[in-house]
Formats: structure tokens, sequence, C-alpha cells
């Protein structure tokens, strides 16, 4: 996203600024160890690149910014259910307005959070009482994290994923490795089938790795890099490219872009995290190319 798509509205501390790009505020931060913007509304980063390098994080050019449809591409956030699990698909946190609770920074970034509460329109689809919040680390490398807590009287069940499309210079180049030896295919109905322990892209792939190690890694052959994806919390790993086909029928995401990015998701796939009041659970997801990584060695 470049900043002059963004409105300025007013300064919220040394890097990090308040703005607007059309109906939806959003937190701009240049520091001097990465570029970021973040979406107020869902919670959703649009962008991040450590200083002097390519961006880790794919967005639509298409993208609807009228704080309604959510938004395609970056980070979404899934809460309180993944994919068709309830309704509406991936949860209602992508499709409402967050709360700006903490920013802070130092010399190494800035730490954002985001918070969300029950509100009527939560309630009419999920009825429980909970504390969402959203933590993002950004220094030059991106650390993002969703803590849920169970502030209601009774137990709860919930599930989610941080949903990162990742930018690749060409997706039918790309690889990711680390996956395990078995998925669910979503072409199939979810049925399982044996995995290589490497995913490609010639084809449109949607797959839930169950047993997948909690480091990933994903080769950018055509951008000559590796970004090293670090999970926990998750039940599974979710890769997904929708390929050339589906690509051209999303109206929000651009005809060519399957090229440019691979989902590799931290996710809880059915609503399988129970929590009990005052229980919480944090499912996070660590970012960074390989040269970054192995600066903070």
């Amino acid at each position: 996203m470049t900043s002059h798509t963004l409105h300025f509205e007013r300064r919220l501390s040394a890097s990090v600024d308040l703005c607007y790009r059309q109906a939806v505020p959003v937190l701009r931060i240049q520091h001097p160890a990465c570029d970021a913007t973040i979406s107020q509304f869902g919670a959703h980063l649009l962008s991040f690149s450590p200083r002097n390098a390519e961006p880790l994080i794919w967005m639509s050019g298409n993208a609807v910014y009228d704080a309604k449809t959510p938004l395609r591409g970056g980070i979404p956030v899934c809460f309180p259910w993944f994919g068709q699990t309830g309704s509406p698909s991936h949860g209602f946190a992508r499709r409402v307005m967050w709360d700006i609770q903490h920013i802070e920074e130092d010399a190494q970034g800035v730490t954002i959070q985001l918070s969300l509460l029950p509100s009527a329109k939560t309630r009419a689809l999920w009825p429980h009482d909970f504390e969402a919040v959203m933590t993002f680390t950004l220094t030059q490398t991106l650390d993002v994290a969703l803590t849920v807590k169970n502030t209601a009287s009774l137990p709860f069940e919930f599930g989610g994923a941080l949903h990162s499309y990742l930018s690749v210079a060409d997706s039918e180049q790309a690889t990711v490795a680390g996956v395990g030896s078995h998925y669910l295919d979503n072409f199939s109905h979810g049925q399982r089938k044996p995995a290589s322990g490497t995913v490609t892209f010639e084809e449109p792939v949607d797959r839930i790795y169950t047993d997948s190690a909690s480091s990933l890694t994903l080769t950018d052959t055509a951008g000559y890099r590796r970004i090293i994806v670090n999970n926990q919390g998750e039940t599974s790993a979710v890769v997904w490219n929708p390929g050339q086909a589906a690509s051209v029928k999303m109206s929000d995401m651009d005809d060519d872009g399957y090229l440019h990015f691979v989902c590799i998701e931290a996710a809880i796939e059915q609503p399988s995290i129970q929590l009990a009041p005052g229980e919480s659970h944090t499912l996070t997801t660590c970012i960074h190319d390989e040269k970054h990584g192995e600066l903070l060695l």
C-alpha cells in the first residue's frame, strides 16, 4: 500500500500515524526497522516490509475499503471459527471494527495491540462473552498473535486462523516444505490424501495439513528468497492458492493475483479449543525472510 492512497488523520506516536483509506482507518507504521500498515477494520495487517527488503505480505489491488467487506490479502483474522464451520465464512472478526488498545515502540521496532469485545452484532452470531486481542510486533521480522480470553461464566469452544497471504514473485515456481505426510483436500470434500512433504502450485491448492511442522519454509524461486513461517497454538497449517480460473472470478482479486501470493495459515480448522471461564489461548504466526531472520541470531 503506497502512502498516496492513505489520507493522514493524526500522529499516534513517533512512528505510527492514523490514516484513512476510503472508509477504513489504517495505522501507518514507518520505523527504521520496517514499514507496515494495519487496518482497524478486522484488525487486519495489510502490508509489511523489513527496511531495505521486499514486502513479505501480498495485498490485492482490488480489495474493497468500505468498512463492510472483508479485505482481500494481508493477514485476515478468522475468529471464532474457520471456513464454513459457521456463518459468515471465517467468522465475524474480519468484518467488524477493532479498538486501539496499546502502541509501544523502541529502537528495535513497534508493538501495536487492537482489541475486540462482544457487541449486539457478535452475540447475534456467537452468544459468548470474550476478549480478543491482536498483537502485532513489527521489527525486521513480523510476529502476529491472536489471544482469546473467555470472560463468560461458562466454557466455550472456538476455532480460527491467521490467514497470511505471503508475497512471491511467481507462485507457479514456489514450493512450501515442512507440511507433513498427509492432508485434507478441500477440492475433494476433505478427503485425506498422502503428501510428499513439499507443496507446489502448478494447479490450485486448498489443503489442511494436520501434522505439519511448526516451522514451514516457502521457497520463492523466482524471487530468489526463502520465507520462514513459525506457527504456535495451531492445530493445522492451511496452504491455499486459488489458481487462475478462481482468481479471475473473484471481484476483489486481480486477475493475475494468484501468481503473486501463497497462503500459509496458522489454523484451528475446527472449533476445538475449549476455554473455561478466565482461560485464554494464543494463536501466533511469525514470518521472516531468511536474511532478516539470520540478522537476529
